[in-house]
Protein backbone atom coordinates (compact mmCIF):
# COMPACT_ATOMS: atom_id res chain seq x y z
CA UNK A 1 0.00 0.00 0.00
CA UNK A 2 1.15 3.52 -0.79
CA UNK A 3 2.19 5.45 2.33
CA UNK A 4 1.75 9.17 2.94
CA UNK A 5 3.30 11.99 4.94
CA UNK A 6 1.48 15.22 5.81
CA UNK A 7 3.55 18.21 6.90
CA UNK A 8 1.67 20.82 8.95
CA UNK A 9 3.45 24.20 9.30
CA UNK A 10 2.09 26.01 12.35
CA UNK A 11 2.24 29.52 13.79
CA UNK A 12 -0.29 31.18 16.12
CA UNK A 13 -3.35 29.66 14.47
CA UNK A 14 -5.29 28.95 17.65
CA UNK A 15 -8.60 29.78 15.97
CA UNK A 16 -8.54 26.92 13.45
CA UNK A 17 -5.74 24.49 14.28
CA UNK A 18 -7.94 22.22 16.40
CA UNK A 19 -10.28 21.63 13.47
CA UNK A 20 -7.33 20.86 11.20
CA UNK A 21 -5.72 18.44 13.67
CA UNK A 22 -9.04 16.70 14.30
CA UNK A 23 -9.35 16.29 10.54
CA UNK A 24 -5.93 14.72 9.98
CA UNK A 25 -6.16 12.58 13.14
CA UNK A 26 -9.41 11.08 11.84
CA UNK A 27 -7.89 10.61 8.39
CA UNK A 28 -4.89 8.84 9.91
CA UNK A 29 -7.13 6.52 11.95
CA UNK A 30 -9.34 5.60 8.99
CA UNK A 31 -6.28 5.10 6.78
CA UNK A 32 -4.75 2.71 9.33
CA UNK A 33 -7.95 0.67 9.25
CA UNK A 34 -7.34 0.21 5.52
CA UNK A 35 -3.67 -0.65 5.95
CA UNK A 36 -2.45 2.76 4.77
CA UNK A 37 0.32 4.45 6.76
CA UNK A 38 -0.11 8.21 7.26
CA UNK A 39 2.71 10.11 8.97
CA UNK A 40 1.83 13.44 10.58
CA UNK A 41 4.69 15.94 10.88
CA UNK A 42 3.96 19.21 12.68
CA UNK A 43 6.50 22.04 12.60
CA UNK A 44 5.54 24.88 14.95
CA UNK A 45 7.24 28.27 15.00
CA UNK A 46 7.10 28.71 18.80
CA UNK A 47 3.42 29.66 18.74
CA UNK A 48 1.38 31.32 21.45
CA UNK A 49 0.14 29.36 24.46
CA UNK A 50 -3.35 28.84 23.02
CA UNK A 51 -1.96 27.16 19.90
CA UNK A 52 0.55 25.13 21.91
CA UNK A 53 -2.20 23.82 24.18
CA UNK A 54 -4.16 22.52 21.19
CA UNK A 55 -1.05 20.85 19.78
CA UNK A 56 -0.51 19.13 23.15
CA UNK A 57 -3.97 17.58 22.85
CA UNK A 58 -2.90 15.77 19.66
CA UNK A 59 0.60 14.63 20.59
CA UNK A 60 -0.45 10.97 20.39
CA UNK A 61 -1.54 11.46 16.77
CA UNK A 62 1.49 13.49 15.65
CA UNK A 63 4.43 11.31 14.63
CA UNK A 64 7.06 14.05 14.44
CA UNK A 65 6.69 17.30 16.38
CA UNK A 66 9.20 20.14 16.12
CA UNK A 67 8.85 23.41 18.01
CA UNK A 68 11.51 25.86 16.88
CA UNK A 69 11.93 29.19 15.17
CA UNK A 70 11.72 29.23 11.38
CA UNK A 71 11.92 31.77 8.58
CA UNK A 72 8.37 31.36 7.36
CA UNK A 73 6.02 28.78 5.94
CA UNK A 74 8.37 27.53 3.23
CA UNK A 75 11.12 27.00 5.83
CA UNK A 76 8.82 25.08 8.18
CA UNK A 77 7.79 22.75 5.34
CA UNK A 78 11.43 22.23 4.35
CA UNK A 79 12.22 21.28 7.95
CA UNK A 80 9.42 18.72 7.82
CA UNK A 81 10.64 17.35 4.51
CA UNK A 82 13.78 16.07 6.19
CA UNK A 83 11.65 13.62 8.17
CA UNK A 84 9.23 12.38 5.50
CA UNK A 85 9.03 8.59 5.28
CA UNK A 86 5.90 8.25 3.11
CA UNK A 87 5.96 7.38 -0.57
CA UNK A 88 4.02 10.60 -1.18
CA UNK A 89 3.82 13.79 0.83
CA UNK A 90 1.96 17.07 1.05
CA UNK A 91 1.60 20.02 3.37
CA UNK A 92 -1.58 21.25 4.99
CA UNK A 93 -2.03 24.69 6.49
CA UNK A 94 -3.49 24.95 9.99
CA UNK A 95 -6.68 26.57 8.71
CA UNK A 96 -7.37 24.08 5.89
CA UNK A 97 -8.77 20.54 5.80
CA UNK A 98 -8.36 17.39 3.74
CA UNK A 99 -11.42 15.70 2.28
CA UNK A 100 -11.10 12.18 3.68
CA UNK A 101 -13.08 10.52 0.88
CA UNK A 102 -11.03 12.48 -1.64
CA UNK A 103 -7.83 11.34 0.04
CA UNK A 104 -8.84 7.70 -0.37
CA UNK A 105 -9.60 8.35 -4.05
CA UNK A 106 -6.02 9.57 -4.42
CA UNK A 107 -4.72 6.56 -2.47
CA UNK A 108 -6.66 4.18 -4.74
CA UNK A 109 -5.16 5.78 -7.86
CA UNK A 110 -1.62 5.62 -6.50
CA UNK A 111 -2.00 2.02 -5.38
CA UNK A 112 -2.54 1.06 -9.01
CA UNK A 113 -0.13 3.55 -10.60
CA UNK A 114 3.06 4.28 -8.69
CA UNK A 115 4.57 6.15 -11.66
CA UNK A 116 2.68 9.35 -10.82
CA UNK A 117 4.93 12.15 -9.53
CA UNK A 118 2.26 14.76 -8.74
CA UNK A 119 -1.44 14.11 -8.13
CA UNK A 120 -4.12 16.67 -7.35
CA UNK A 121 -7.87 17.18 -7.49
CA UNK A 122 -10.59 19.74 -6.89
CA UNK A 123 -10.66 22.04 -3.87
CA UNK A 124 -13.67 23.19 -1.87
CA UNK A 125 -13.70 26.73 -0.52
CA UNK A 126 -14.95 27.44 2.99
CA UNK A 127 -15.32 30.68 4.90
CA UNK A 128 -14.09 31.79 8.34
CA UNK A 129 -16.96 29.81 9.92
CA UNK A 130 -16.10 26.53 8.12
CA UNK A 131 -19.06 26.92 5.79
CA UNK A 132 -18.50 25.46 2.32
CA UNK A 133 -19.51 27.86 -0.43
CA UNK A 134 -17.97 26.74 -3.73
CA UNK A 135 -15.86 24.10 -5.42
CA UNK A 136 -12.86 25.01 -7.54
CA UNK A 137 -10.83 23.20 -10.14
CA UNK A 138 -7.71 24.53 -11.80
CA UNK A 139 -8.36 22.10 -14.65
CA UNK A 140 -5.58 20.26 -16.43
CA UNK A 141 -2.35 21.96 -15.48
CA UNK A 142 0.67 22.40 -17.72
CA UNK A 143 3.78 24.57 -17.74
CA UNK A 144 2.38 26.51 -20.70
CA UNK A 145 -0.92 27.23 -18.95
CA UNK A 146 0.64 28.23 -15.62
CA UNK A 147 3.20 30.59 -17.14
CA UNK A 148 1.25 32.12 -20.03
CA UNK A 149 -2.46 32.02 -19.19
CA UNK A 150 -3.43 31.40 -15.58
CA UNK A 151 -1.22 30.97 -12.50
CA UNK A 152 -3.95 29.27 -10.46
CA UNK A 153 -2.89 25.98 -8.89
CA UNK A 154 -4.50 23.37 -6.61
CA UNK A 155 -1.93 22.93 -3.84
CA UNK A 156 -4.30 21.88 -1.02
CA UNK A 157 -4.74 18.15 -1.33
CA UNK A 158 -1.88 17.76 -3.80
CA UNK A 159 0.52 14.91 -3.15
CA UNK A 160 4.08 14.67 -4.41
CA UNK A 161 6.17 11.55 -4.95
CA UNK A 162 8.97 11.64 -2.40
CA UNK A 163 11.58 9.93 -4.57
CA UNK A 164 10.92 12.49 -7.33
CA UNK A 165 10.88 15.64 -5.21
CA UNK A 166 14.09 14.58 -3.46
CA UNK A 167 15.80 15.15 -6.80
CA UNK A 168 14.43 18.66 -7.37
CA UNK A 169 15.17 20.07 -3.94
CA UNK A 170 13.37 22.05 -1.26
CA UNK A 171 10.78 24.78 -1.54
CA UNK A 172 12.23 28.10 -2.65
CA UNK A 173 12.50 31.10 -0.31
CA UNK A 174 9.30 32.94 -1.23
CA UNK A 175 6.81 34.17 1.35
CA UNK A 176 3.61 33.82 -0.68
CA UNK A 177 4.02 31.92 -3.96
CA UNK A 178 6.50 29.17 -3.07
CA UNK A 179 3.87 26.55 -3.93
CA UNK A 180 3.44 28.06 -7.41
CA UNK A 181 7.20 27.95 -8.00
CA UNK A 182 7.41 24.38 -6.75
CA UNK A 183 4.73 23.10 -9.09
CA UNK A 184 6.36 24.92 -12.01
CA UNK A 185 9.61 23.19 -11.06
CA UNK A 186 7.82 19.82 -11.15
CA UNK A 187 6.69 20.48 -14.70
CA UNK A 188 10.14 21.76 -15.68
CA UNK A 189 11.55 18.40 -14.59
CA UNK A 190 8.94 16.46 -16.59
CA UNK A 191 6.95 15.15 -13.65
CA UNK A 192 4.19 12.69 -14.48
CA UNK A 193 0.93 14.44 -13.52
CA UNK A 194 -2.49 13.03 -12.68
CA UNK A 195 -5.72 14.81 -11.75
CA UNK A 196 -8.62 13.18 -9.93
CA UNK A 197 -12.09 14.56 -10.58
CA UNK A 198 -13.03 14.68 -6.91
CA UNK A 199 -12.85 17.20 -4.09
CA UNK A 200 -9.65 16.44 -2.17
CA UNK A 201 -9.30 19.39 0.24
CA UNK A 202 -11.03 22.40 1.76
CA UNK A 203 -9.30 25.75 1.50
CA UNK A 204 -10.30 28.39 4.02
CA UNK A 205 -10.56 31.83 2.40
CA UNK A 206 -11.03 34.78 4.74
CA UNK A 207 -9.74 38.32 5.21
CA UNK A 208 -7.00 37.49 7.72
CA UNK A 209 -5.49 34.65 5.64
CA UNK A 210 -2.49 35.22 3.39
CA UNK A 211 -4.58 34.55 0.29
CA UNK A 212 -7.57 36.53 1.52
CA UNK A 213 -5.57 39.57 2.56
CA UNK A 214 -5.26 40.71 -1.08
CA UNK A 215 -1.59 41.42 -0.53
CA UNK A 216 -0.08 42.66 -3.78
CA UNK A 217 3.22 40.96 -2.91
CA UNK A 218 1.60 37.59 -3.65
CA UNK A 219 1.00 38.71 -7.24
CA UNK A 220 4.44 40.28 -7.51
CA UNK A 221 6.02 36.98 -6.55
CA UNK A 222 3.93 35.21 -9.19
CA UNK A 223 5.08 37.82 -11.70
CA UNK A 224 8.75 37.22 -10.84
CA UNK A 225 8.48 33.43 -10.72
CA UNK A 226 6.53 33.07 -13.96
CA UNK A 227 9.20 35.14 -15.74
CA UNK A 228 11.87 32.74 -14.48
CA UNK A 229 9.92 29.87 -16.02
CA UNK A 230 9.36 31.44 -19.43
CA UNK A 231 6.43 33.85 -19.17
CA UNK A 232 6.25 35.96 -22.32
CA UNK A 233 5.96 39.74 -22.11
CA UNK A 234 2.72 39.86 -24.10
CA UNK A 235 1.02 36.80 -22.66
CA UNK A 236 -2.43 36.74 -21.08
CA UNK A 237 -0.85 36.10 -17.69
CA UNK A 238 1.45 39.12 -18.00
CA UNK A 239 -1.42 41.53 -18.60
CA UNK A 240 -3.61 39.92 -15.94
CA UNK A 241 -0.91 40.10 -13.26
CA UNK A 242 -0.01 43.71 -14.07
CA UNK A 243 -3.63 44.82 -13.85
CA UNK A 244 -4.22 42.95 -10.60
CA UNK A 245 -1.02 44.29 -9.02
CA UNK A 246 -1.95 47.87 -9.89
CA UNK A 247 -5.50 47.36 -8.61
CA UNK A 248 -4.36 45.91 -5.30
CA UNK A 249 -1.72 48.61 -4.80
CA UNK A 250 -4.34 51.31 -5.34
CA UNK A 251 -7.38 49.92 -3.55
CA UNK A 252 -6.16 47.54 -0.79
Amino acid sequence: MTSFSIIIPSFNQDKYIRETLENVALLKKQAAQRGIMVQLILVDNCSNKETSNVIDDFKEDIDNLFVEKDNGQYDAINKGLKHVVGDYWTWLNTDDLLDIDGFFKIADVLNTNANIDYIYGNVGYMDAHSKFYKSYTSGNLSLEKLTQKDASISQPGSFFKTSFTTKIGNLAEYRFAFDYEYILRLFKHNAKIHKVEDNVAYFRYYDASKSGSKNFRFLEEQYTISKLYGRKSFSTLTFMLIIRIIKRRLFN
